[in-house]
């Protein structure tokens, strides 16, 4: 191959790179805003139930998700549907 053809491959994987490497910088600026309308989302939800009823439901979350873990022959209540009161 010439010099010339190596050189304008060279130039257009670097183009592409580039192109890849600006559309992971707006991916990860856009999971930065996700997070951010998540935690104010539930700070939001966590005010408008109150403080008690906010631990109530998060401690029953984090039982179903051990149950969720659990193996069958270890678990009694895991084929039960709990749901979730508010």
């Amino acid at each position: 191959m010439k010099e010339s053809k190596l050189i304008e491959k060279f130039n257009k994987l670097e183009n592409q790179m580039t192109a890849v490497t600006n559309v992971l910088r707006k991916i990860i600026q856009d999971l930065g805003s996700v997070e951010n309308l998540a935690q104010g989302t539930l700070t939001s939800l966590k005010t408008f139930m109150g403080e008690k009823e906010w631990d109530r439901v998060i401690k029953e979350l984090k039982e179903k998700d051990v149950l969720k873990d659990k193996k069958p022959e270890e678990c009694k209540d895991c084929n039960k549907d709990k749901k979730l009161e508010l």
